[in-house]
């Protein structure tokens, strides 16, 4: 709010001490009646002024506005360190923001939130934000030895040789608070008291959670405590929507971003066929074997799981069809502002290839048919699944010592 002149203060100082049992936003509400006008002497455009003034200083909604350029230039990300992964997440990961990062297991997501732990740290002259992290560990214990080996590799193809020969990862260690937790009590408690006093230090840029779901998925309360099912997920639900809150508040509060790894669950449904809800083949853990033709394909082998050309929007797509649903639930999904898939599909071995050939045609050679290249590989994709700040994109990855990489197409 503008400065007021002189007069302007003494009238509200008037009216003010008039009515100084009532709180401003009640004054504002009196000063226009007749009879605080009589009693404190204004004439009625005194009187407008006046509560022109407790208007402002009641409500001083001008504080809180700001021009849409102006927040423009708040956008801050964390990058992954890989320009096209984070074009593909819209930025990398927004400074203010809830992000999930969900998979099945071994898809890297924890491989990932390591990346960005050590990114978050970089300083801001190679693209860094200088930052100090919090790492909350749920499923065991935190991966000390591969934050290790991934500093000078990641420092080395974000900054260059002349950085990375300078760092010490033990720097990017001492920066990272590590909290380890057994039950979901001491998570709770955790949130409650430790992470607020963490983040008031005021140079927390990052938080990740590994995993959000491992105390939440499933009742592990004793059965003697009588408690049904949907006492425990109805209490659930409230204790994410209060958390969410909390979590939301400091975000904004503090200048930080939130990374939340989530598990998967399957999703049971009758479409194989028999009606009974049993699981369909998309349940498999490993997509089945796509042959290449041998001149008798049908319109069906082109749709197949597995591209035998490795097209890399075939093989996505069919990887994205998996019946897997993140766990937690409507709720929690209602509370996260991204949400990053990642997906894996694992290399054969020759001797697989060589079986399913088998069963498909036994008049063949074996010793002639070999695997196409791309079905000896294990192939990753980072999906960019919603976000308010990006569209639906998909990028394939592969992982090294340095964390996950971008690779195009035409390398496929």
């Amino acid at each position: 709010m503008s400065a007021l002149t002189e007069e302007e203060q003494a009238l509200l100082a008037k009216c003010v001490t008039k009515g100084k049992a009532c709180r401003r936003e009640r004054l504002s509400a009196l000063v226009l009646s007749e009879q605080f006008l009589r009693s404190t002497g204004l004439t009625e455009e005194q009187g407008q002024l006046a509560w022109s003034l407790l208007c402002r200083t009641a409500y001083p909604w001008q504080q809180h506005c700001r021009l849409a350029t102006e927040l423009k230039d708040d956008d801050v990300w964390i990058s992954t360190g890989d320009m096209e992964i984070d074009k593909c997440l819209g930025g990398g990961i927004r400074l203010g923001s809830m992000v999930e990062v969900v998979g099945e297991s071994a898809s890297g997501k924890t491989q990932l939130c390591i990346q960005l732990a050590i990114s978050a740290q970089l300083p801001e002259t190679y693209g860094g934000l200088d930052g100090d992290v919090i790492y909350i560990s749920t499923e065991g214990p935190f991966p000390v030895h591969r934050l290790e080996s991934m500093v000078y590799p990641l420092a080395h193809r974000v900054c260059g040789e002349d950085y990375a020969n300078s760092v010490d990862p033990a720097d990017f260690m001492h920066r990272i608070q590590v909290a380890e937790f057994e039950s979901m009590e001491t998570m709770f408690h955790a949130f409650d008291y430790k992470v607020p006093a963490l983040l008031s230090t005021g140079n927390v840029r990052l938080m990740i959670v590994d995993s959000i779901a491992a105390h939440l998925r499933f009742n592990t309360s004793d059965d003697d405590t009588g408690q049904s099912p949907f006492t425990f997920y109805k209490e659930r639900s409230e204790s994410l929507v209060a958390m969410g809150a909390k979590f939301k508040r400091w975000a904004n509060e503090y200048n930080c971003a939130f990374v939340f790894i989530n598990q998967v669950t399957d999703m049971f449904t009758g479409d194989n066929g028999n009606g009974n809800g049993t699981p369909s083949a998309n349940f498999r853990s490993r997509p089945g074997l796509s042959l290449p033709s041998r001149g008798n394909s049908t319109e069906s082998d082109s749709s197949a799981e597995l591209s035998s050309t490795g097209d890399m929007g075939t093989e996505f797509a069919a990887m994205a069809t998996r019946k897997k649903a993140p766990a937690l639930g409507a709720v929690w999904s209602n509370i996260i502002d991204t949400r990053i898939m990642m997906y894996q599909r694992r290399g054969i071995a020759p001797s697989e290839f060589r079986l399913a050939s088998d069963a498909q045609d036994d008049a063949t050679n074996q010793a002639t048919i070999e695997p196409p290249s791309h079905l000896l590989r294990t192939r990753r994709w980072i999906e960019n699944a919603f976000s308010p700040w990006a569209p639906s994109a998909q990028c394939e990855v592969i992982l090294d010592e340095s964390g996950f990489q971008h690779i195009s197409h035409a390398n496929i």
